[in-house]
């Protein structure tokens, strides 16, 4: 068995305070508060690199350009809607009313998945349901 394997074998049995040391030896920083299982794989990721080499220059490169302009980093969290909520739109001179429920969305006397299933039904084409009904996000401004 070669050292990668012995290596690997290692780490998988780290705990506690030698997974802290062996964090600290590799990273030369604190160990960060996260699950051991992301701990162990990011170390052995780094034992792999050493052995086989990272990303190519040019590709770690492009990363980086794309990272710099990167206008959100995290997605966008999901809207919230209470149950009991009413939306409201008008397409093509008709009212639409659709329901918020803790099992999803009430339209025409039937339970929707998503809001975006009932614009299509509304419109024929693809829409955001979000978008079609007029929905924000908050804004930290």
């Amino acid at each position: 068995m070669g050292w990668l394997a012995t290596d690997l074998q290692r780490i998988a049995a780290l705990n506690g305070d030698t997974l802290a040391s062996a964090w600290a030896d590799t990273f030369a920083t604190p160990m960060p508060d996260v699950a051991t299982s992301l701990l162990r794989r990011a170390l052995a990721h780094d034992r792999q690199e050493r052995k086989f080499g990272g990303l190519p220059q040019v590709l770690r490169k492009r990363l980086e350009t794309v990272a710099a302009h990167e206008t959100s980093a995290m997605p966008e969290p999901p809207l919230r809607l209470k149950p009991g909520t009413r939306l409201m739109r008008e397409w093509n001179g008709t009212m639409y009313t659709v329901l918020i429920t803790a099992d999803g969305f009430t339209f025409g006397g039937k339970t929707w998945r998503s809001l975006s299933m009932i614009a299509r039904h509304i419109t024929g084409a693809r829409w955001s349901g979000p978008r079609f009904f007029g929905l924000k996000r908050a804004t930290n401004a």
